[in-house]
């Protein structure tokens, strides 16, 4: 094995969201352990992020979902592996895995996927769609509920799959970090002047994240007279029209005054602080990264009981009510959502920090940005060990 490597991690876009964050982790990581890193993609805005880190961007069409440009992509990453010596290829969404699997295959170089999410399988087709996320030499699953769902479905051995979760970065997720002129900021930013309680749902505005279910339980919770809340649905605008039939649902309820959209936050660290509450509700996740995120800023969670969402998040009935961070509701149960967050705001401060304190002792133990670098170079360097 030669002491130095080069990878080649594919990805359709460098966007906000829990797949490119991953990337640009681990591409830090190899520069930094004095490898190279070279990142395919359409562009985005964590690019600038990358090539301060050291790392080299080629600009390719890898969003398509076109079969001749799917070929085309496989030919130019072939090419790619062999003009810049690339040691593995490492892909990390479905269609460019397909491109990176023919291109490894024509080049024998070794292949990883990273399988970030539980893709909706009810079609033959999708099934074979989807399967090439688990054709790879090492299969990385984000977390031991995505690692059941890759044995269960694609009978993958138990050899090709690493299990390696998701993680914070604890020089950005701190609390002794925070000053008054970033708590400050982020509150203009929010119009969270502190009179009202915070809720946070943070991730891209698209139905998966669920937003609307967070929209619905506080038009019951209005119904119940429950005084009003800011309500932080911070993230990427991945839908327009979802935005919209979100602030219509919101104006038929009578809350949309309590709703606010501020986009991708930057400082969401910060946004977190503010809080009271954070909340990730999702139908679909391999592993819920703003549930890390919010616990290490030691923010009480609510969660859906929906795949790993209980594997970030301790909660009742895994834990006792002593031990828990947060609270956990059935996916797609708005009046639950409404009774959790009316639970925890009924709690007293010294309660709320004691579930805050918990959540971020659980996380920094058990998902460190050291922990998944370590875990990832380990699988590339047993690849080229063989």
């Amino acid at each position: 094995m030669k002491n130095t490597f080069t990878v080649l991690q594919v990805i359709p876009r460098m966007r906000a969201g829990g797949a490119e964050l991953g990337c640009l982790q681990i591409a830090t990581a190899l520069v930094k352990n004095g490898h190279r890193a070279i990142v395919a993609s359409a562009g985005g805005p964590l690019v600038d992020q990358l090539l301060a880190a050291g790392a080299e961007h080629i600009s390719m069409p890898l969003a398509t979902k076109n079969p001749l440009l799917l070929a085309k992509n496989a030919s130019d990453l072939a090419s790619i592996i062999r003009r810049e010596n690339v040691s593995i290829i490492h892909a990390r969404s479905r269609a460019p895995a397909w491109s990176a699997l023919y291109a490894a295959r024509r080049t024998a170089t070794p292949f990883v996927t990273t399988y970030h999410s539980e893709y909706s399988e009810k079609t033959r087709l999708k099934n074979f769609y989807n399967s090439v996320m688990a054709r790879s030499d090492t299969v990385i699953a984000v977390s031991d509920y995505m690692a059941h769902l890759i044995r269960t479905r694609y009978h993958t051995p138990e050899k090709r799959i690493a299990v390696i979760h998701r993680a914070f970065d604890s020089t950005v997720f701190d609390p002794a970090l925070l000053t008054p002129e970033r708590l400050a900021a982020v509150r203009t930013l929010l119009n969270a002047d502190g009179s009202k309680p915070v809720l946070i749902l943070a991730g891209r505005i698209t139905p998966r994240k669920a937003q609307h279910h967070l929209v619905s339980a506080l038009g019951i919770l209005k119904e119940r007279g429950a005084p009003d809340v800011v309500c932080v649905l911070a993230g990427e605008i991945e839908k327009p029209a979802f935005k919209e039939q979100l602030e219509a649902q919101a104006e038929k309820l009578g809350v949309a005054h309590q709703l606010r959209f501020p986009g991708h936050v930057k400082d969401v660290a910060a946004a977190y602080a503010i809080s009271d509450i954070a909340l990730n509700i999702s139908e679909q996740e391999g592993l819920p990264r703003v549930a890390i995120e919010g616990q290490a800023m030691g923010v009480p969670m609510i969660v859906s009981d929906t795949g790993p969402g209980r594997e970030v998040a301790l909660t009742v009935p895994d834990v006792k009510p002593d031990e828990a961070s947060g609270l956990r509701v059935p996916y797609a149960d708005p009046k639950a959502v409404a009774d959790a967050i009316e639970t925890m705001l009924g709690w007293t401060a010294e309660k709320r920090k004691a579930y805050g304190q918990r959540g971020s002792a659980n996380v920094r133990s058990r998902f460190t940005l050291d922990q998944l670098t370590s875990k990832t170079l380990a699988v590339y360097q047993r690849l080229l060990s063989t």
